[in-house]
């Protein structure tokens, strides 16, 4: 159960999961502590109990005694939501329009996503079909995206300040709707309406709070990994072409 209810999330808020235990493998290795497995699905906005994640480590285990879970082959287990791996590998293969084991596989999850406490000035967007949530949702995505990549800002800064305020539930990675929209509007895109913004906080609310280290995992800009020999051998292949184009 604890897997489907990770593929379900993922799925539906195109969560990046293997973005959350990237810093906890410098190396790029792929295996990762029990310890840091939990702490990154943590982070992720998966809040399941000890035994629960003690389960999902052993379901992946590593040859490494220290580093004892495969956090990589966990995240292509759960991205096959998505599409399968390698499938360019084997072009002919039969591939499911939508993931299967959902009960609702839809885009986003708004319509049945976050409710916020009662008292919030949240308010639901009158005569609004399901649709129109998830154009409007995907719209705003892309906009905040398009922003973030094209100023080359990454909005979880944003919001770390807020998280940490005494005056705030101060839960981890997690802000109120008040908070988000005053973030979002303020420093992030300041040209979305407010009805978008709620839109998207409702997409990535967990418990009444809106999870914005899982959305700012969507938004930021991806910084490909660095190869330390590709340099080098572009280098090499330059030079080679200068003495040949010589000779």
């Amino acid at each position: 159960m604890t897997m489907e209810a990770i593929k379900d999330r993922v799925y539906k808020h195109r969560i990046r999961i293997q973005d959350f235990f990237a810093d906890y493998d410098k190396l790029r290795r792929g295996c990762i502590s029990q310890s840091q497995f939990a702490a990154a699905l943590s982070v992720a906005g998966f809040n399941f109990n000890a035994r629960s994640y003690a389960a999902l480590a052993s379901a992946y285990p590593s040859s490494d005694a220290v580093f004892s879970v495969a956090y990589k082959a966990f995240c292509d287990d759960v991205n096959a939501v998505f599409t399968k791996k390698l499938l360019e590998r084997t072009p002919l293969e039969d591939v499911d329009k939508e993931p299967s084991e959902l009960l609702d596989p839809l885009r986003f999850s708004v319509r049945r996503g976050g409710s916020f406490p009662a008292g919030d000035d949240a308010e639901d967007s009158p005569g609004a079909g399901d649709d129109e949530i998830d154009e409007r949702l995907a719209a705003a995505l892309e906009r905040v995206t398009d922003l973030a990549k094209t100023h080359r800002i990454y909005v979880k800064q944003f919001f770390d300040d807020a998280a940490k305020n005494q005056n705030s539930p101060m839960r981890v990675n997690h802000v109120t709707l008040t908070q988000f929209k005053r973030a979002m509007l303020t420093h992030v895109a300041r040209d979305l309406s407010e009805a978008d913004v709620e839109v998207i906080a409702r997409a990535f609310t967990d418990e009444g709070m809106v999870n914005y280290a899982a959305f700012a995992a969507t938004v930021d800009p991806k910084e490909p990994l660095f190869h330390p020999y590709s340099l080098s051998a572009r280098a090499a292949q330059a030079a080679a072409a200068a003495v040949a184009a010589g000779a």
